[in-house]
């Protein structure tokens, strides 16, 4: 619908009004002033393209395989309640304050009645419209239904990431997103970076960091379940072992250390995940021991995720139940990585020993000799005294060093 016969339609059937306000939004790379208007919820409906309920539409369509309703109310009733599940704390906060204080920020909507940003308060104000029984009104900027699918999530992004960017998508949800448009090939990256405020460096991180989820979601049988991932909060460790495994040049080294971190967190027997799994993937490159103990761990989930019956669906409860619970196999796991946790603690202070000698050499090697006549009777006096005491140090070490070598 055109923007003036919306705005005039509405105005004459009651569920449009003008307020003589604008707001000034980044819109396609400049600003616009945009007039503020007052538009009934009943004349609106929810984005269902919304990023941050991207794991909420997996989730269903997971379980719902005939897809997501077709009948608008159903739809927009459905998608109300993922925006409200996405955060229910903040929903309710953001209620309340309409409540009390009305609508502080303005949303931004399309004549063809679709909510691109501010689906949160939409759904504050529709859960107060059927509590008061009465229609309240959204205060948003309206922009053509004219728009493409393409643009339109533009200007999400723009919106979301940009002047929004305190309200951080959930991180799962973002790399979801990231994935339905640009491996599914609705955008290039470089276009959804642009959106969305993004340098290439984190696009490209953001698609290996995709690529490693997914090759999680495949190793527990669940593709595309993404939220399985944010329900077992998996994006601190799936950064860092991408990170991480980046620098393993080999690749069987890389998918065995991989499959060894995947089954450690399936069983759930990491603590500080994001650390402990940095520090598990260097302790795997170093102790062959462990990684032949772990693999065998690995070998152990991947059997019995293969023996699960064909009729059974992977959820976050069943991978819970199946490994989260199994203590022998969890117990056996933390052990391993608490033997080569020692041993590894053991050979940095082994290390440490040569480190300290090779830094104090890089440190006497800092002397410049041909300065020192500049030096000060008293300086000099000083620096004698500490190479004095050095050689007496640097002689009993290299006689310690000697005796081992020798027997």
């Amino acid at each position: 619908m055109e923007m003036e016969k919306f705005i005039n339609t509405g105005i004459a059937e009651g569920w449009v009004r003008k307020t003589g306000n604008s707001e000034r939004k980044f819109i396609n790379g400049q600003n616009q002033d945009c007039p503020i208007y007052e538009v009934r919820v009943d004349k609106l409906h929810s984005n269902v393209q919304n990023g941050r309920i991207a794991t909420f539409i997996s989730r269903y369509q997971a379980e719902h395989p005939e897809g997501l309703p077709q009948n608008q109310a159903e739809l927009d009733n459905l998608i109300a309640g993922m925006v409200e599940a996405d955060n229910p704390k903040h929903l309710k906060t953001t209620m309340l304050d309409i409540k009390n204080k009305g609508q502080q920020q303005s949303a931004i909507i399309l004549t063809n009645g679709v909510v691109i940003n501010g689906n949160r308060r939409f759904t504050c104000l529709r859960k107060l419209s059927a509590a008061e029984n009465t229609l309240r009104m959204l205060r948003c900027c309206v922009f053509p239904d004219t728009y493409d699918e393409n643009a339109i999530k533009g200007l999400e992004l723009e919106i979301q990431l940009g002047e929004d960017s305190k309200q951080e998508y959930d991180a799962i949800s973002r790399l979801v997103d990231i994935d339905r448009w640009v491996n599914e090939g609705r955008m290039t990256a470089e276009e959804y970076a642009k959106h969305a405020n993004m340098k290439q460096s984190e696009m490209k991180n953001s698609l290996a960091q995709i690529d490693m989820l997914k090759d999680f979601l495949e190793f527990c049988e669940a593709p595309g379940a993404f939220h399985i991932a944010q329900d077992l909060k998996l994006q601190g460790p799936i950064e860092s072992l991408t990170t991480r495994l980046g620098k393993v040049k080999n690749k069987d080294d890389r998918e065995e250390i991989k499959n060894a971190v995947f089954a450690n967190l399936l069983c759930q027997t990491l603590g500080d995940r994001t650390r402990e799994v940095r520090e598990f993937i260097d302790n795997l490159i170093a102790d062959d021991k462990l990684r032949e103990e772990q693999l065998d761990y690995t070998v152990e989930v991947l059997e019995r995720l293969e023996e699960k019956p064909d009729d059974v669906v992977v959820t976050t409860e069943y991978l819970r139940d199946t490994f989260g619970s199994d203590t022998r196999l969890k117990e056996g796991m933390k052990a391993s990585r608490t033997v080569a946790r020692t041993k590894a603690g053991n050979r940095n202070i082994k290390n440490g020993q040569v480190r300290a000698v090779r830094n104090a050499l890089s440190n006497v090697g800092e002397v410049d000799v041909e300065i020192l006549h500049k030096l000060e009777p008293e300086q000099l006096a000083n620096m004698q005294d500490g190479l004095q005491s050095l050689l007496e140090k640097a002689q009993e070490v290299l006689d310690a060093v000697q005796k081992n070598l020798e027997g």
